[in-house]
């Protein structure tokens, strides 16, 4: 950024945390933020001062009668975008402030220092465990110093779950500058989400963290190495000082960028000595690619649902490295969210290496719902009431394709064929996803009629089916075919069988699997050898691949119904 870029972000934090002050007393105002506002439904490029309200009010008298008051459209130069506050943590998923028991499969009780929640890598993390002082016996608790000390002081509050809304835990440089303060953990759902804090909360930050500053050795080591004092020096003391840059959105499960600067200072008895280092380091922790089954698409309450689970990962790992979840829960109340561990089993034998296809003849013409699954294809029609199966004029029967996205999913493979039928030129792309969201391959139709689009690269696991921007424009998916990859040494399979409970609710539910590495490094391994090895890092993306401007949309793995 240049200079002109930082007095506009320095006048805007600047802006937004005198609001945060005048609306503190205001009731129906949840938090003051900034980033990228949305006109119409969308997000624009430019920057303003974001207030999130419990309530959106029309009239003066509204605003009045709710003991509120009003947003100006400009504060300080900044346009202003008012937004009804609809992202929160699910109740139940971290617990109330007063809980001290906790579900160990929540992944950890969010928690921050409530006067220092600016910095996103101060003040926010988990807490590490709930014990009795030796001499009053009052209850205590314990974690880590970034979470509750690194720049607090004694007599700061903890809160639990972490700060209001999770809202005031991001504020970095570069794209993420730019967005200023994002949706909870970074991620915007469509509904209200049991899985948002416990996916994403805290260990969003420790992951980045970690692979801004990950090595084989670490900065503290590595400036060691390059700092030998001189013979019959002492070593008095010694700083690491850090600053990060993200590029990239770092999402968990993703490859993200991190530029990296850093110096260690050993401060000895005859002077100090220091090390600079500039460096690009990118996430390695997440995976190649991820298949979820149940063993039926409809169940009855009570019933148990057979959760399977198939994984790749992009390092190896043996298939015991793994903490494994299955998040369950109704699409019409996501607080009721079931959860069980999956435990290693063997994985099925893999189809043979030639060409597999899923067609359209034998499916019966007409609307399905929105999500689902054709033979081993899985689809997922964002945003639409149905799907439709219809004819085609002398091409045959096929998924019919309209201009919102149309999203397969798969096991992964390195070459996709897709057949399609189109009316006008060119109107169809398709983008090849691997399981980390990168875009491997795009093709597009040549011309209007009947094509077979070809993509190749490692690891396709999703392709996004788009029509161009025109009315009337017509297509229609005819065949879908994936090239098996044979058995792979790193693939693990993972499977539980979770109850519906006897008052299940009734319509579509969503699954999702988590996947975390575990540190299953011996005592007595050497520093160097154990340091690489990262644990406790969510490895599995459960985000779109596109990322929408400043947030990104949850993207679930199965879906099944309870009848």
């Amino acid at each position: 950024m240049n200079a002109s870029d930082n007095d506009r972000l320095a006048r805007i934090k600047a802006t937004v945390e005198r609001l945060r002050r005048e609306y503190a007393d205001d009731p129906n105002v949840v938090t003051v933020g900034w980033g990228l506002p949305r006109r119409g439904g969308d997000l624009t490029d430019e920057l303003a001062v974001i207030v999130q309200v419990r309530q959106k009010l029309a009239t003066d008298r509204g605003i009045t009668d709710a003991r509120s008051q009003p947003v100006p459209r400009e504060v300080d130069g900044f346009p202003t975008d008012v937004q009804a506050h609809r992202i929160r943590p699910a109740a139940g998923m971290v617990g109330q402030r007063d809980e001290t028991q906790y579900d160990p499969l929540r992944g950890g009780v969010a928690s921050s220092n409530a006067a220092n929640h600016i910095a996103w890598f101060n003040g926010s993390g988990t807490l590490g465990l709930l014990a009795r002082d030796a001499t009053t016996g009052a209850a205590v608790g314990l974690s880590n110093w970034h979470v509750w000390g690194d720049g607090g002081e004694t007599g700061d509050d903890i809160i639990q779950p972490g700060h209001p809304t999770g809202t005031d835990h991001l504020e970095a440089v570069g794209k993420i500058a730019a967005c200023g303060v994002l949706a909870p953990s970074l991620i915007e759902w469509e509904v209200p989400s049991p899985l948002t804090v416990g996916l994403y909360g805290g260990g969003a930050a420790a992951l980045a963290l970690a692979a801004a500053l990950s090595d084989v050795r670490d900065p503290s080591r590595r400036g060691q190495d390059a700092t030998m004092p001189p013979e019959g020096a002492y070593t008095l003391d010694e700083t690491v000082d850090v600053a990060i840059e993200y590029p990239d959105l770092p999402l968990p499960g993703r490859p993200f960028a991190t530029d990296v600067h850093w110096q260690y200072t050993r401060r000895t008895d005859q002077g100090e000595l220091t090390h600079t280092v500039e460096e690009r380091q990118v996430n390695s922790q997440f995976l190649l690619g991820k298949l979820v089954e149940v063993n039926r698409d409809v169940y009855r309450p009570g019933e148990a649902v057979q959760v399977t689970a198939a994984i790749w990962d992009s390092q190896p790992r043996g298939c015991q490295d793994y903490h494994v979840v299955a998040h369950l829960f109704p699409r019409e109340d996501p607080g009721r969210v079931l959860r069980a561990v999956l435990a290693p089993t063997t994985c099925s034998q893999q189809p043979p290496p030639d060409l597999q296809s899923v067609t359209f003849a034998d499916i019966v013409v007409g609307d399905y719902p929105p999500q689902g699954r054709f033979a081993w294809l899985g689809y997922d029609a964002f945003g639409a009431s149905s799907v439709r199966v219809r004819d085609w004029p002398s091409s045959g029967r096929g998924l019919e394709l309209s201009r919102g996205p149309l999203t397969l999913t798969h096991p992964p493979t390195n070459h996709v064929q897709v057949t399609a039928a189109a009316g006008s030129d060119p109107p169809l792309t398709v983008v090849a996803i691997n399981a980390a969201g990168q875009t491997v391959a795009i093709a597009s139709n040549p011309e209007s009629g009947v094509h077979d689009l070809t993509l190749a690269g490692p690891g396709i696991v999703r392709t996004k089916l788009r029509m161009r921007n025109a009315e009337g424009v017509e297509g229609l998916l005819l065949r879908y075919s994936v090239e098996a990859v044979g058995e792979d040494p790193q693939r693990c399979c993972f499977t539980a069988q979770v109850p519906l409970p006897p008052d299940a609710l009734k319509g579509g539910w969503e699954v999702h699997v988590s996947v975390q590495n575990l540190n299953t490094v011996p005592p007595g391994t050497p520093p160097e050898e154990a340091a690489p090895v990262i644990g406790g890092h969510l490895l599995s993306s459960h985000t779109t691949a596109e990322v929408l401007g400043c947030a990104a949309v949850m993207l679930g793995d199965h879906v099944f119904d309870v009848f």
